[in-house]
């Protein structure tokens, strides 16, 4: 379905996923930046066990359960994303994760009806870099945010 064809409640909808996805895109920002504070102190500390570490953010976006493919027994995943913040914060510019830049494709593309709006990364990635269109993410009924931290030790067996 193209975007010309949504109805303006179904323009709202997908307005309010990316709403969602923002704010989402804030918080873990938030967290992510507490505990990089505090898990870089640990590294740096050479009594601590904590050799290295990850962090590792998944979002699911999951079916309506009105949606005629809803199964009540299943886990109803329409995407799923998976990001490594800890590679992300060293990169040498923002890019991705809650970095403010507009990451919609249709901004420069006079009379596109989503010409200006702002689309957060996880938004654009939907739309940008999965098998789901528009009219398939009028289907979301909800996200699954998952931040995992991996902890990594490492000792010397010999020597």
């Amino acid at each position: 379905m193209e975007i010309n064809a949504l109805s303006p409640d179904q323009r709202q909808y997908l307005q309010r996923l990316n709403d969602r996805l923002t704010v989402i895109e804030r918080q873990v920002t938030q967290n992510a930046r507490t505990l990089f504070a505090q898990l870089d102190a640990r590294v740096q500390d050479p009594q601590d066990w904590l050799y290295d570490y990850e962090i590792e953010l998944e979002v699911q976006c999951w079916l309506r359960e009105d949606d005629p493919a809803y199964q009540e027994d299943d886990d109803n995943i329409l995407a799923t994303r998976r990001e490594d913040l800890k590679l992300q914060r060293s990169l040498p510019e923002p890019f991705g994760i809650d970095d403010g830049i507009n990451h919609n494709i249709f901004q420069g593309m006079d009379g596109h009806p989503m010409q200006g709006e702002f689309h957060c990364w996880l938004y654009h990635h939907l739309y940008g870099h999965t098998d789901l269109w528009f009219n398939d993410m009028l289907r979301i009924g909800h996200i699954w945010v998952a931040l995992q931290v991996l902890y990594q030790h490492r000792c010397e067996v010999a020597g």
